[in-house]
């Protein structure tokens, strides 16, 4: 069972400063220098004002910065909303990457303007593009360039290096500095013992205690405790892709993802991708990669590679739904932009690598922090709408989340510019038939030791629930506007995810093959099934490019999909769906213990699912009447 994987150090998604004696003068006071805009209100400043300061930090110490220039920031986002509104004339007139750069990009004068400035101030360039230019040097020569002191701090338990000061530029290049990373970094790993990771828990596809049914209700769970007053059903273990593409109205379309490519967004090389996905369809009957059909995109400094199978159920996830688009499997390299996820990212919009883009990474930031990558981020989407690439991203899988006192959702998914995906429980009976969904929101009991009742009394134990709720950051987009009801926008409106869903729910998840090593270094090739919006997400893209396929390039989906809403093109999502009992609950084994899965309890997740849209599941999960509804759109 595969939960939402929450990279924040590895990726480098939580960008911190570095520090300098406090003796080191500041120049924030300056008259001809100019705090950078995205640079306030930041992780940054949480990490100075609310952590607790340790010291300065060694002036010698080395540091690593990248500066992102500003281009024709108005004139992108203006286009980007053009191209992406079915009702505006320039829908679908998308550039190239070439044409996008040359049309908002910054100019060759004012490049060179920023590079000069950075060069006087005795840092290194590493490297120059349109993008940014990276600097090198020390702590000292970093606080003489932007202005700042830096000093070391301890905050929510992890060290820090942070601009204790505003960082500024001066004013003569003030209009060209978009935002800076790499100057507030975080310099070690939590200092309370025992320090999870991301959890990741996996059940095989077969176990001799469960029947594993082929479909939910073909097996009652008559030798169990009842549950709220009626038996429950064994759960399957696992559906096949097929199950799943029936599920959401593919199967009879014709549609295959064929000339459509998919990118899978990453941050390390998963070197058994490949052919775990091939050896997975050939025992299951679903066709295999045809050559040159998967590509890896590798950087010469990415990570090492690695056999963990974490990014192989994107990859079978996207192949599920579309086996015939391509996959670009792009790993991001650290080095050149500071950040792999933002390099994954631009690697695909500066080269276009990928028509439809999954992104089953969050960020973990906390509601009230703009943090410095955010901007480059958003240019990087919007860039990706001119170009007419798709994104979807993870909304999370912990429901709706409480980070110091407050609500908060995931970013990316939260960027009003990417298509935010949510979880779903979803029930397949006899010959594959859509029963019902449920916003994925699951508590668990386990059976007694006496084998006569559920301990702890249902629903018993919290899990794991799709991500969702209201961002504190970025207000609403028009796309929302009379669709999202005002008890979720809030007042003023501001965004809200997630956008759409898909299956997520691990108890009931997609069979995948991986590869994995485990604790003791044993490396084995086994069939399981797995969940989470990291789930959710590459199905949805894989639907994704079935529309490409059909309709051409799709861009920034999101007006198009929230004109669609109603109508039976997406499918409603209750928290009791017709014709179950009031509560649902379903049978599983664990790791040899059996277990009643109480799904749907979004209200002891702070989420919400009813008619039209909301919290938990956006505008619903996609029918056969979303794909059909984008074919005559271009007389297809």
């Amino acid at each position: 069972m595969r939960k939402k994987r929450h990279l924040q150090t590895v990726t480098g998604f939580l960008l911190v400063t570095a520090t300098v004696l406090a003796g080191v003068t500041a120049q924030a006071d300056e008259p001809d220098r100019v705090p950078v805009a995205h640079l306030t209100d930041t992780w940054a400043d949480e990490v100075v004002h609310e952590g607790t300061d340790t010291g300065p930090t060694d002036p010698s110490t080395q540091i690593t910065a990248q500066v992102f220039l500003t281009g024709n920031a108005r004139g992108l986002a203006d286009y980007a909303r053009a191209v992406s509104d079915p009702a505006d004339p320039r829908y679908g007139h998308y550039l190239t990457p070439e044409q996008t750069r040359a049309r908002f990009g910054p100019t060759p004068d004012r490049i060179d303007a920023v590079t000069a400035w950075l060069r006087g101030t005795g840092l290194s360039i590493v490297d120059i593009s349109s993008r940014a230019v990276v600097v090198h040097g020390t702590v000292s020569q970093a606080a003489t360039a932007f202005g700042t002191r830096f000093e070391n701090y301890t905050f929510q338990f992890v060290p820090y290096r942070a601009a204790k000061d505003p960082v500024t530029v001066p004013a003569a290049v003030a209009r060209d500095v978009l935002t800076i990373t790499g100057l507030t970094v975080a310099t070690g790993k939590p200092s309370f013992p025992g320090s999870p990771s991301a959890a990741v828990t996996r059940k095989t596809a077969a176990t001799p205690a469960s029947p594993c049914p082929a479909y939910f209700g073909a097996a009652p769970a008559t030798d169990l405790p009842p549950a709220y007053g009626h038996v429950s059903q064994w759960a399957p273990c696992g559906y096949t892709p097929k199950q799943v593409r029936d599920a959401y109205g593919i199967t009879g379309t014709g549609l295959t993802g064929k000339g459509v490519t998919i990118g899978i967004v990453s941050v390390y090389n998963e070197v058994n991708a490949l052919s775990d996905t091939n050896r997975f369809a050939t025992e299951h009957g679903e066709p295999a990669f045809a050559p040159g059909q998967f590509t890896a995109y590798v950087p010469a400094d990415a990570p090492a590679e690695q056999i963990s199978g974490e990014f192989t159920m994107d990859v079978q996830g996207a192949h599920a739904m579309a086996p015939e688009a391509n996959i670009a499997f792009v790993v991001g390299s650290a080095s050149r932009l500071g950040d792999s996820v933002l390099d994954s990212v631009a690697q695909i919009v500066d080269r276009h690598l990928a028509d439809v883009v999954s992104g089953s990474i969050i960020s973990g930031y906390t509601p009230g922090a703009a943090p410095e990558a955010i901007a480059e981020y958003e240019r990087l989407f919007q860039e990706g709408a001119v170009e007419g690439i798709t994104f979807a991203f993870a909304s999370g899988d912990s429901g709706g989340s409480v980070i110091d006192g407050a609500r908060t959702v995931e970013y990316p998914a939260s960027s009003p510019w990417v298509t935010a995906v949510g979880g779903t429980t979803l029930a397949l009976g006899e010959g594959n038939k859509y029963l019902w969904e449920i916003g994925w929101a699951t508590y668990k009991s386990s059976l007694s030791e006496d084998g006569t009742g559920w301990d702890p009394e249902p629903p018993g134990d919290q899990g794991k629930a799709t991500g969702g709720g209201t961002s504190t950051v970025f207000p609403q987009p028009a796309y929302q506007n009379g669709v999202v009801a005002s008890r979720f926008a809030g007042s003023p409106p501001m965004r809200t995810i997630p956008d759409v869903s898909a299956l997520a729910d691990p108890d009931l998840g997609l069979l995948v093959g991986e590869t994995e090593r485990d604790i003791h270094g044993n490396v084995a090739y086994t069939v399981e099934y797995g969940g989470g919006t990291s789930l959710a997400t590459p199905l949805f893209a894989g639907i994704a490019a079935l529309l490409v396929q059909e309709r051409g390039p799709l861009g920034f989906a999101n007006p198009a999909l929230y004109a669609r809403h109603g109508g039976g093109r997406f499918h409603e999502i209750h928290d009791n769906p017709a014709g179950t009992p009031d509560t649902v609950t379903f049978a599983v084994v664990d790791r040899g213990a059996v277990e009643l899965v109480t799904p749907g309890q979004l209200g002891l997740s702070d989420l919400e699912s009813g008619p039209g849209y909301d919290t938990a599941t956006g505008l619903g999960s996609p029918t056969r009447e979303l794909i059909d509804s984008f074919r005559p759109l271009h007389g297809r």
